[in-house]
């Protein structure tokens, strides 16, 4: 069983990041916000800092990295990242759990060593690029193509809504090729890719997000990521791998709206005594704390899986869909709580309840995450409910 008291290495890492975050990166997130300045000096900072991802030398070592990291370790850091920002956090994730992950995973041993490392390191950013102005749930409706020319492919279509696509090194870019969806891997500079201007969006605005053009790009098939056709299958494993840790995202939204709701509370006086004495206010932080242990919960039930090799294809799914609601909800109490204080900038809960929305939309929204469960169910005759019998999937095996 997974062992969830936290050693005294654990505590370090956790009160350190913690540390950092005030430290370095509280004073710059307004500008972070208002596209002044963006957030990759200090993501590389951080993981050479207190990750020590500036020791990685070679794919070898971050291969055992990989194999060998502690799922609690993992989690508590991605919490303390998300408390802080979790745009920052999104940023991070998308060139290390996304880009990274994806050649690690399904890249040839020449990828690994021309990619995995600079991005591991985070000296180099990348992007993975998925959605397109008419196809986002609808992955097969997407319209870019990959023509093959001889040794080489040649991409044209266009990518919307890409984390990073404004300032990335690295992409991976899924497009359909004669064979089917495949993934290939382009570097900024390659003739006819270009990017736009960070978009202007409602939250997550610590992170740069932005469109993709390709026109004619011609790049060799040794940059095809995996075989052809087979790109769906290695986008699942990545999105699998990205909803399994959501979790720790929104619960890190939860955390700091909960610590500033209750924080004003106490001190805010109505009535001739602190409006944390009343019972109404009592009874919402009572439903945003049982939210916050109920995603602890599904956190480390996935990491229990994960260690035991299990699929958590479903269970992720239900993981993300109720974490990431919850958070929403949490971050919106923790302005009714503070009132008209809490939807001025200044008491940053207004911020977090912006960034809290798009964790239903990311990475597969609420509706698709349903749909992945309630299609299951529909489909299995008597499905095993209790989870200590049946495991992440009470519908059967994937």
């Amino acid at each position: 069983m997974l062992n969830l008291k936290l050693t005294e290495e654990q505590r370090i890492v956790r009160e350190q990041a913690r540390k950092w975050f005030t430290r370095e990166l509280e004073p710059h997130l307004e500008k972070m916000d208002n596209h002044e300045i963006t957030p990759y000096e200090y993501i590389r900072r951080f993981a050479h800092e207190i990750v020590g991802s500036g020791d990685i030398t070679s794919v070898q070592q971050l291969e055992e990295i990989v194999a060998n990291r502690d799922f609690i370790t993992t989690v508590l850091l991605g919490i303390e990242v998300s408390r802080a920002s979790p745009g920052f956090a999104m940023s991070m994730g998308a060139t290390y759990s996304l880009t990274c992950f994806a050649i690690l995973r399904d890249g040839t041993p020449e990828q690994k060593e021309k990619y995995t490392v600079d991005l591991a390191r985070f000296d180099k950013i990348g992007a993975l690029a998925i959605t397109e102005p008419e196809a986002g749930s609808d992955v097969l409706g997407m319209k870019s193509t990959a023509t093959k020319d001889g040794d080489h492919y040649v991409l044209n279509g266009s990518k919307t809504f890409i984390t990073n696509a404004p300032y990335a090194d690295i992409f991976v870019i899924y497009a359909k090729a004669p064979g089917g969806i495949s993934a290939f891997l382009v570097e900024r500079g390659a003739e006819g890719l270009t990017t736009g201007k960070p978009l202007e969006k409602m939250g997550m605005r610590a992170s740069p997000t932005g469109e993709i053009f390709m026109d004619d790009v011609r790049i060799h098939e040794s940059q095809i990521l995996g075989d052809e056709g087979k790109g769906l299958y290695n986008l699942f494993a990545v999105l699998q791998n990205e909803r399994a840790h959501s979790p720790a995202m929104s619960i890190g939204i939860m955390e700091r709206c909960i610590d500033e709701s209750v924080r004003y509370a106490k001190q805010r006086v109505q009535f001739g005594r602190p409006i944390i004495k009343f019972q109404g206010m009592q009874f919402m932080m009572a439903r945003m704390w049982t939210a916050l242990l109920a995603s602890y919960s599904f956190l480390f039930t996935l990491g229990e899986l994960l260690e035991q090799g299990t699929d958590i294809s479903i269970m992720s799914s239900a993981a993300k869909l109720y974490t990431t609601e919850k958070a929403t909800e949490v971050a919106m109490d923790a302005i009714q709580i503070m009132g008209g204080y809490g939807y001025m900038k200044e008491y940053k809960v207004e911020r977090f309840a912006r960034d809290a929305k798009l964790m239903e939309i990311g990475a597969g929204t609420s509706q698709i995450q349903m749909l992945i469960m309630g299609r299951k169910l529909a489909d299995t005759d008597e499905p095993e409910l209790n989870p200590l019998l049946a495991g992440p999937d009470p519908f059967g095996s994937m």
